[in-house]
């Protein structure tokens, strides 16, 4: 198996629908590991979408962390590909990332650029969050100062590929073994800087992430966790406060 994709669906059964249509891969051997966390609408007629799809279904929301991790144990790829559900795949951008890592064998993970509906680019790449740096970003006004921007890239115009420490994991590919050797994502953060965490153990393990341009996906941002209301903010300060505790930065 080349390539196992994972989709974590909750109640946003029609972006899932439009993600999975956008995925035409020919002579790759792939799955479509769908994971339902327990939404209110059932998903399972869009097995018929693509022979490839495999869908779990969970009773309740897991959330982003477990759900992944719950997809990625029963995986076969060489490659992983974490998908939002609210994500559209644009001219062979999966296909980009795969030749990537066929290729350069010195890097772990690869990251699209993403794009919004309109097409403009989304800025999807930060530094690691300290106190200081997220403090400044608050005063980051022009956006082109390296010293304001220092936390959100905020004077990057992410037209360009380099190396990165941070994409979004709204869709990124890594590497099977590199997986299986650190884990995926530690699962005391459920919805919010899980993939900081995960990001943060791989430079510190000297793994290389590569931002690749050409790849474009478009990401309609947050449609799955706007739904949550208040609990999706509660859920963001209190993982920003465990990610500081827990690689003592407070």
């Amino acid at each position: 198996m080349k390539l196992s994709i994972i989709i974590i669906n909750w109640n946003t059964k029609d972006l899932t629908k439009h993600c999975i249509e956008s995925i035409k891969l020919n002579d790759i051997k792939y799955e479509i590991i769908l994971v339902d966390n327990g939404s209110s609408e059932s998903i399972e007629d869009l097995k018929k979408l693509n022979p490839n799809i495999r869908i779990i279904k969970n009773k309740q929301n897991l959330y982003f962390a477990r759900a992944n991790n719950e997809a990625f144990s029963v995986s076969k790829g060489k490659y992983i590909l974490l998908l939002g559900s609210d994500t559209i795949i644009r001219n062979g951008a999966i296909e980009k990332l795969l030749d990537f890592l066929d290729n350069n064998s010195e890097y772990s993970i690869v990251a699209p650029q993403l794009l919004n509906k309109d097409l403009s680019i989304q800025p999807s790449c930060r530094n690691f969050p300290t106190l200081p740096n997220v403090i400044k970003s608050f005063f980051d006004i022009n956006h082109k100062s390296k010293f304001f921007g220092e936390y959100k890239l905020s004077y990057w115009d992410h037209n360009e590929s380099r190396n990165i420490v941070q994409p979004q994991a709204t869709a990124i590919m890594i590497r099977r073994d590199i997986i299986e050797k650190y884990g995926l994502f530690d699962e005391q953060f459920p919805l919010y800087f899980n993939d900081v965490d995960f990001f943060r153990k791989m430079y510190i393990n000297n793994k290389k992430i590569y931002f690749l341009k050409d790849a474009q996906i478009i990401h309609l941002y947050g449609q799955s966790s706007k739904k949550l209301g208040m609990k999706r903010r509660i859920l963001l300060y209190k993982g920003y406060l465990q990610y500081l505790l827990k690689w003592g930065i407070i």
